[in-house]
């Protein structure tokens, strides 16, 4: 009898969520503290470096520039600009489910 050789192969992916948790830590500190949403907006390199509540956020080199080069207002347009340039994924479930109840309508 004629066997292939089995090969096993794991794959690993991040989501981007994961892959920028750092940036949902800060947005999570900027919701919880107004004083630290103000910063985060007037002087973000300022709140970055100070941290929030003994926390500090260890941004890539791209996540801090985007930060610093938002130029936001509020809080949801500084959210908003992260989601445009790092989109997350709707998992499966939420596919399949959405698809399952549109068919039911």
């Amino acid at each position: 009898m004629i066997t292939q050789p089995s090969i096993e192969q794991r794959v690993s992916t991040k989501n981007n969520l994961q892959e920028h948790n750092e940036l949902s830590r800060l947005l999570a500190a900027a919701v919880v503290s107004r004083q630290f949403c103000n910063m985060l907006l007037i002087n973000p390199a300022v709140a970055i470096t100070n941290g929030f509540a003994g926390e500090h956020f260890k941004l890539s080199a791209e996540e801090y520039e985007l930060v610093l080069s938002a130029r936001c207002s509020t809080l949801p347009e500084l959210a908003q600009k992260f989601c445009q340039l790092y989109p997350v994924p709707r998992p499966i479930t939420q596919l399949a489910m959405s698809e399952d109840i549109q068919l039911r309508i």
